[in-house]
């Protein structure tokens, strides 16, 4: 792989761990909601356990996601200063 494709693919790289990150927000937000349902489901006087059950499934699931997008990350961001140590190596020579 030349230099030129290494930079291209880096900054592909980048670009997807941007939308990654988006999408983690994205799923921290609806796991929040999550908990917002659990709550409602369980508080009062008359619980609601159909709620309570969405809103606890809701967290589960996209706490699951979120580590899972957060691992793609990481080694996503290892990925990438990989190919830019290469790129400069080859600067510098």
């Amino acid at each position: 792989m030349n230099d030129i494709e290494l930079s291209k693919e880096a900054k592909m790289q980048i670009k997807a761990l941007k939308k990654i990150s988006q999408w983690k927000t994205f799923i921290f937000g609806i796991s929040i909601i999550g908990v917002a349902i659990t709550y409602a489901g369980l508080s009062g006087t008359e619980k609601n356990i159909f709620m309570s059950i969405l809103g606890i499934a809701i967290l589960i699931i996209s706490t699951i996601v979120v580590i899972i997008l957060n691992l793609g990350l990481k080694n996503g961001r290892k990925n990438v200063e990989k190919m830019l140590k290469v790129l400069n190596k080859e600067v510098m020579l």
